[in-house]
């Protein structure tokens, strides 16, 4: 097989994305790498402590640290699997009809968020720093940008990236997604949560496919294995954190641009860490809404359209019908007549 440095190099040179880091961890070792420039006005070379943001890869970490100071009581579980029954950027529920889906949102970790601080009696950023970040030695993790971060990138056009200058991200948005960091923590982060076991990883709902415990995927690979991930997509960044327990492996990909996903499964396809992807399946067509997020299917293919709530830039993507939240993108299913869930939200049907 060959090396990580390899397989992200020829990604990288596929794929044109402007800066990607990345690590693995496999039985105790470590390999890292990096490509690319920050546009930043020096031409800076990305290294592999380079920070990115990490998006909603925060997710597990506040899972972690709701787990060390909360009881795991029905609210908890609800707030931290996508199932308190809220809608993606608010506690409102979600329409009728989606009554006990499971629904991506934000919105639950917020509420597990204002938890914390109550439960611990500081703030949220300064309780993950005590309870989290500090214990494991993630001295490059934190929701400051640091030095040196790697810009994130819109896409224009087919090949074309375009610097995001201004992506200050909101306070009260933190527990949901605020997070920086660089590749060795996460992987570091990623070893300490399988060396420590618990009920972050153990599904409490099914959907696209798959299964959600609390702040992570899970599913098994074609051979068996069990693997657990996470990713994370905001102001022109893409980010994957994946664990495969039977294997000790973890790895962590970030990338500074809006089309990175196809990078990150280009270097997990590389690694043979993940099966091959499901053949198409048609949809039920329609246009689907809700709250800003809006989808068109038709056929076999979806066009989806959302707005990034760190920049406010409009974001329109067209991918396959996919019947299973295989990887990044292409994620789809039809939980009941008049729902559709794409983007992992819940969204109704309101037109044809």
């Amino acid at each position: 097989m060959a090396s990580l440095a390899e397989i992200v190099a020829e990604a990288h040179g596929r794929t044109g994305v402007p800066g990607v880091a990345a690590a693995l961890r496999r039985d105790g070792e470590l390999t890292a790498c990096a490509n690319g420039e920050l546009v930043l006005g020096s031409g800076t070379p990305v290294e592999v402590d380079t920070p990115f943001r990490i998006a909603s890869i925060s997710k597990p970490f506040t899972s972690a640290l709701a787990l060390s100071c909360l009881p795991l009581d029905a609210p908890l579980a609800a707030w931290l699997s996508h199932t308190a029954g809220f809608r993606c950027e608010s506690e409102e529920p979600l329409p009728a009809g989606a009554e006990g889906l499971w629904s991506y949102s934000n919105a639950g970790y917020w509420a597990a968020g204002r938890a914390v601080e109550a439960a611990c009696g500081v703030a949220f950023e300064d309780a993950m720093r005590e309870r989290v970040l500090e214990p494991l030695g993630l001295t490059a993790t934190g929701y400051e940008e640091p030095a040196r971060a790697a810009r994130g990138h819109l896409q224009e056009g087919e090949t074309g990236h375009r610097a995001v200058l201004e992506d200050a991200y909101p306070v009260a948005r933190r527990p949901s997604g605020g997070l920086w960091s660089t590749v060795g923590d996460l992987v570091a982060f990623g070893a300490a949560q399988l060396a420590a076991g618990g009920p972050q990883f153990e599904p409490r709902a099914e959907a696209l496919g798959a299964r959600y415990a609390l702040g992570w995927w899970t599913r098994e690979r074609a051979d068996g294995a069990t693997v657990l991930d996470h990713e994370g997509s905001v102001a022109g960044y893409q980010s994957l954190l994946m664990l495969v327990p039977e294997e000790r492996t973890v790895l962590a990909v970030l990338t500074n641009s809006w089309r990175g996903s196809g990078l990150i499964r280009r270097v997990v396809e590389g690694l043979g860490l993940w099966p091959a992807q499901p053949a198409p399946a048609a949809g039920v067509d329609g246009r689907y809404e809700l709250d800003g997020s809006a989808a068109v299917v038709a056929g076999s293919n979806v066009t989806e359209i959302e707005t990034d709530p760190v920049t406010g830039a409009l974001r329109s993507v067209r991918y396959p019908v996919l019947p299973e939240a295989t990887l990044m993108s292409h994620r789809v299913d039809f939980p009941r007549e008049g729902l559709a869930r794409i983007g992992w939200i819940v969204l109704p049907r309101v037109g044809p």
